[in-house]
């Protein structure tokens, strides 16, 4: 049963960053946001986390520019992002990220009568994911914890999983970043989700398969480099940070020499 929906349409101011529009909104904001979506009878909301990557993806695909355009939260994950939305004019400057995101949500629903699924990670992940969400917050009310398949067009198994329930008020989806964005524009009309969150390789992190960075790293904004030093293959999808940083000096740059002119 989801929470009593908003009455009225909130919005945030945006932060343009390459053409995507980045929410500039608080950690507790964005969560009090998205626990109101979720209380929407209407369903297919669905909430981005946007880090570099994605915007430079954004660049070179325009289904990913539109699902990213009509996501009715874009939140800022990664340093990147965060830097940014400063230079841009943006007034908040936290991260959001996804494994956050989820930690902080199920927190704040574990004594609501709001219902939630994990969707994504390898093997038993989810499940793993969902028994320790549960253990740190008795009262939460999860109803799908499973691995799913990020290829289906439109899957029938989850359908019938979701008719079973009822409905799903939150669903996180870990199908990693470009994968879970396509899966949810392929499927937010077609299953009876509140909202739906992608939240890329969280489930790795809250199960422990993996190991986080240290929070040091965290607040230097350079989490990016410990995941690079863990997983080196990752620098084949990390090879175009360093084009996205030229690509927002310039903007900034012939930004300010147009305002002086």
């Amino acid at each position: 049963m989801a929470v009593k929906g908003p009455k009225k349409e909130y919005s945030t101011p945006k932060i343009d960053i390459l053409g995507v529009k980045v929410d500039d909104i608080t950690f507790e904001e964005a969560v009090e946001r998205i626990i109101r979506l979720s209380g929407d009878k209407r369903s297919g909301h669905y909430v981005v986390t946007v880090n570099s990557e994605f915007v430079m993806l954004a660049r070179h695909s325009r289904q990913f520019f539109d699902i990213l355009a009509k996501a009715d939260l874009a939140l800022p994950d990664g340093a990147g992002i965060v830097f940014s939305k400063r230079i841009f004019g943006g007034k908040v400057q936290e991260r959001i990220a996804g494994v956050d995101l989820v930690s902080k949500i199920c927190a704040r629903i574990g004594n609501r009568p709001v219902t939630v699924g994990f969707l994504g990670g390898f093997e038993n992940v989810a499940e793993i994911v969902a028994k320790r969400q549960i253990a740190k917050y008795p009262g939460l009310k999860v109803v799908i914890a499973k691995p799913g398949d990020p290829s289906i067009g439109y899957d029938l198994k989850l359908k019938k999983m979701i008719s079973a329930v009822g409905r799903v008020d939150i669903l996180f989806v870990a199908y990693g970043m470009g994968q879970q964005e396509f899966w949810i524009g392929r499927n937010r009309n077609r299953l009876n989700i509140g909202v739906f969150i992608g939240v890329g390789g969280a489930f790795d992190y809250l199960s422990m398969v993996k190991k986080r960075a240290p929070s040091m790293f965290q607040r230097w904004g350079v989490e990016w480099l410990w995941r690079l030093w863990m997983e080196p293959t990752r620098i084949v999808r990390m090879r175009v940070l360093p084009v996205f940083l030229v690509l927002i000096l310039w903007f900034w740059i012939f930004k300010n020499l147009k305002s002086i002119t």
